[in-house]
């Protein structure tokens, strides 16, 4: 969200063409992809190749539907550019990779024929991958800088990560094409993209064309290691509109056929990690004040038929961006995280310490996985890099000793339905409710996972305490923090005759 196009800084077209020849041959794409010259349905065949033998099991789609290589790394499909997607696309297996693993499909009518190639890749059962989202870097200057931070972060990590999956808003309206493709070329791992909805070039004929010539399809899927991965597309622009709300949430025709396929020829038990940008799965419009009930903009009109198919074949994961926010959920037995934007608040800080519209540290988030067992965590980056997993508001500086006195924990990356408690020095340990204070970059935004509690700070003699929060997540994952804060000296007219008792604490403060 929240991306504008900037007409002034409208790509030079060759310069675009030249960058993206270097990341990937996409300049194959530009006399095929979005080509306006009529093709016939017809069939297309060809051979998957690895370490210099044929590959049997591979899929191969056309966009819509998907077939699978015979013991000779042989296939053959029927196509129809009426009803096919763009390109043809094999799904990578375990072991193997490309940059290379589509082809226009106008290019494989033509020739009556597509061979791939892949290498070998060691992908070990145990490994990470980094989930990274809403890049925005259309202001340029600063946030190519940090972004660039990100990914230096990102290649000195610890075990290494194994892939990096961006999942939209590179910002494409804002014609930084060619300045996304020279930062990746910093990434010391693979990498695959995503569209997020500032990827729709809504003045073009075809609004997913500078996509189709960067990096190939818009949804897909790939594996690595002992998991299937999905990314999907979900952008449906609106003819004749502008603007960010022009663009709605969708997986629907030929892409839901596609993915009602890639998912049933998954064999029982195989882990499935989806990626979209706008949600399946958010509380967000009805956390923003100013949000009609049916927001189209801000997730997925056909939620609930998502929901379903994923929950039937046992997805165990849906990394989700647009929302410049951490926010976990499950429905159906599937996880779908909304994870934090790289740009926090669209690089609103500038150089300073940059925060999503939750208040959570801008940065990005690790998916580990080991055989079957899936686990992820956010990571804060750069020089928005804190420790710990939240931190308490408002214990800078002395507290009044007042009556009311408000204890707000943000836990950055607490799931839905987590409980907290509190307790002061070593007092008892007392209920710490779910709590929404609206946000400072968004203000008619009420955020998620944060906690309160409010204590009568007049109970408390001045000088050094310490406040204690331990949660406890709904998987059962214990969190622990710990914050000393000082109270200030008590003026003459606020001083009581309960000094040093045990302070008095409500849960039910109501927030103004």
């Amino acid at each position: 969200m929240g991306c504008t196009t900037n007409r002034k800084a409208a790509m030079d077209r060759r310069q675009f063409l030249r960058s993206a020849s270097r990341w990937g041959g996409a300049a194959l794409l530009l006399a095929r992809a979005g080509s306006s010259t009529a093709a016939e349905r017809g069939a297309v065949e060809g051979v998957v190749r690895g370490a210099d033998r044929p590959l049997a099991g591979v899929l191969v789609s056309d966009g819509r539907q998907v077939t699978r290589t015979d013991e000779q790394g042989h296939y053959r499909i029927v196509v129809d550019p009426a009803t096919s997607g763009p390109f043809l696309f094999i799904t990578t297996p375990r072991g193997f990779w490309t940059d290379r693993f589509y082809i226009p499909l106008e290019t494989a009518l033509e020739a009556g024929r597509a061979d791939f190639t892949l290498r070998p890749v060691t992908q070990p059962d145990r490994f990470h991958f980094v989930f990274l989202t809403d890049v925005h870097l259309e202001k340029r200057g600063v946030s190519i800088r940090k972004f660039q931070a990100t990914l230096a972060e990102i290649n000195h990590l610890q075990p290494k990560p194994a892939f990096l999956w961006v999942q939209g808003d590179i910002c494409l309206q804002g014609g930084v094409g060619p300045e996304y493709l020279g930062c990746l070329q910093l990434a010391e791992m693979p990498v695959r993209n995503g569209a997020g909805n500032h990827e729709m070039m809504l003045e073009h004929a075809d609004p997913r064309d500078d996509f189709y010539r960067l990096f190939g399809p818009t949804y897909y899927s790939f594996d690595w290691g002992p998991i299937h991965a999905v990314v999907l597309d979900g952008n449906k622009p609106i003819p004749r509109q502008k603007g960010w709300k022009a663009v709605h949430g969708a997986v629907e025709g030929r892409e839901l056929e596609w993915l009602q396929a890639d998912l049933a020829a998954q064999p029982p038990g195989k882990p499935i990690v989806v990626g979209v940008h706008i949600p399946i799965v958010s509380t967000y419009p009805e956390r923003r004040q100013h949000s009609p009930k049916d927001a189209p903009y801000w997730e997925m009109t056909n939620a609930r038929q998502l929901t379903q198919l994923l929950a039937r074949h046992k997805v165990r994961l849906v990394l989700q961006g647009h929302m410049h926010e951490n926010e976990r959920a499950t429905v159906g037995g599937v996880e779908y995280v909304c994870s934090i934007s790289v740009s926090g608040s669209w690089w609103k800080s500038g150089e300073g310490f940059e925060r999503g519209v939750d208040g959570s540290p801008r940065g990005y988030r690790i998916v580990s996985v080991e055989g079957t067992h899936l686990a992820h965590h956010y990571r804060s980056s750069c020089e928005s890099r804190v420790d710990g997993p939240g931190e308490f508001t408002g214990l800078d500086t002395p507290l009044e000793p007042r009556a009311e006195t408000e204890f707000v924990f943000n836990c950055y990356d607490a799931p839905n339905g987590s409980l907290a408690q509190a307790r002061i020095d070593q007092g008892p340990w007392l209920p710490m409710p779910a709590f929404q204070p609206f946000s400072h970059t968004t203000p008619d935004l009420k955020m998620p996972h944060h906690f309160r509690v409010v204590a009568d700070a007049r109970t408390l003699t001045p000088g050094p305490h310490q406040i204690e929060v331990r949660l406890r997540w709904p998987d059962g994952t214990p969190v622990r923090h710990l914050r000393r804060f000082v109270v200030a000296q008590r003026r003459p007219e606020s001083a009581g005759s309960r000094t040093g008792s045990r302070p008095v604490w409500s849960a039910a403060y109501p927030h103004p």
